[in-house]
């Protein structure tokens, strides 16, 4: 063995110790990060625990009423809050709703973007919205002697206006409503309001309305909270029994959360802004359909028209076609006939022909004999 091949044993003996200490170091390393890795994920799964029972609460099948504030969770403390800040806002029951006028003040929506320069890219569609009388006849106050309504000086800006129903029938909500103008007007039984649609309302929303003339309504400043399980442990057994199944079920389950009835309204005419901008649209679209079906069902008819036409021109030329036939079998019947005397007319020529050649031989004869005659006298003499 030469000294190159032992330096080269050397040097692959170095490099194999030189790999087998960064193999050990990795997996040291590996290891380590292996046990951290874990402890990060038992940490992750720990904190998503602490986020649901900081969502959920730490009690979810206890009612809210009997929980603690440490066993409350972050949805139902934020509906509590809400409560204490929105409980001393206004609400009129009782109110009487008079003149209702479908098609009330017409207005043009604002651009998103602020007020420009009226161009017909940035026009949008008026629209009328719907306007109904009500008299506020509560709360009222002993004043010498003498019962008065409050004046409603609170009541301005958006409300939300609810169906009381009739004796014996739930109410419902009828809409989102301005107050215009914003002074209340003083009658006899109390103090009157115009109310205003916050949107263009539709047939069926209107129609709603008009039932619920024949009710009393409660007019509130914000939207009322998701308090279901106050007010279903306050009903009778009978009262319950009215309540639909479906809905008795879903407000005796202790799991059931507050619902925020200000953003679903939001979402809710959010919605529908999406599907009146489809519906025209699809109006347009029917629209331009129709104009394309017209013009279609014209460009059809003129075929139609054409075809017809051209089914006459047909028939008159299978007729001219026919006369044409009758008109050529009658020339070739004539052609025959004609051809017949030709060969006929040809037959008497010929045979003429042939009679004067005979007649100018004999006149010839006859000439060359007297000739002969004249001679043989001539020649006597």
């Amino acid at each position: 063995m030469n000294i190159w091949n032992k330096v080269f044993l050397g040097l692959i003996f170095v490099l194999a110790i030189a790999v087998l200490c960064f193999s050990a170091l990795e997996l040291k390393i590996r290891g380590a990060n292996q046990k951290e890795i874990e402890s990060i994920e038992k940490k992750i799964e720990t904190t998503k625990q602490d986020i649901e029972k900081i969502y959920e609460g730490t009690a979810p099948a206890k009612k809210i009423s009997e929980k603690t504030i440490e066993e409350l969770g972050y949805y139902e403390l934020r509906v509590q809050l809400l409560d204490l800040l929105y409980e001393r806002k206004k609400a009129w029951f009782g109110c009487k709703p008079g003149n209702l006028t479908e098609k009330g003040k017409e207005v043009t929506p604002k651009q998103l973007d602020g007020d420009g320069p009226s161009t017909p890219e940035n026009n949008l569609k008026k629209i009328r919205l719907t306007e109904v009388q009500l008299t506020i006849t509560s709360p009222v106050v002993e004043k010498n002697g003498n019962e008065e309504v409050i004046p409603p000086d609170d009541l301005k800006g958006i409300v939300y206006v609810f169906d009381e129903g009739e004796e014996g029938v739930g109410g419902s909500f009828l809409g989102i409503f301005t107050v215009d103008p914003p002074q209340p007007v003083k009658v006899q039984n109390g103090y009157q309001v115009t109310l205003q649609s916050a949107h263009e309302l539709s047939d069926l929303e209107i129609e709603r309305i008009r039932k619920a003339v024949r009710s009393t309504w409660a007019v509130y400043t914000t939207v009322p909270l998701d308090r279901y399980q106050d007010i279903f442990d306050r009903l009778t057994d009978d009262e319950k029994e009215k309540i639909p199944a479906s809905l008795r079920d879903e407000l005796t389950d202790s799991e059931r959360k507050p619902k925020d009835f200000n953003e679903l309204l939001n979402l809710f005419y959010l919605r529908r802004v999406v599907l009146q901008e489809d519906i025209e649209r699809t109006k347009q679209r029917i629209a331009e359909l129709k104009v394309s079906q017209e013009i279609a069902d014209k460009e059809t008819k003129d075929l139609e028209n054409d075809r017809g036409f051209e089914n006459k021109r047909i028939e008159m030329m299978k007729r001219q076609c026919e006369i044409l036939q009758e008109k050529v079998t009658g020339y070739d019947e004539k052609i025959k006939l004609f051809r017949e005397e030709i060969e006929k007319t040809q037959t008497q020529n010929e045979w003429l022909v042939a009679k004067i050649a005979e007649y100018q031989l004999q006149v010839k004869e006859r000439i060359e004999q007297k000739a002969a005659q004249a001679a043989q006298s001539a020649a006597s003499k």
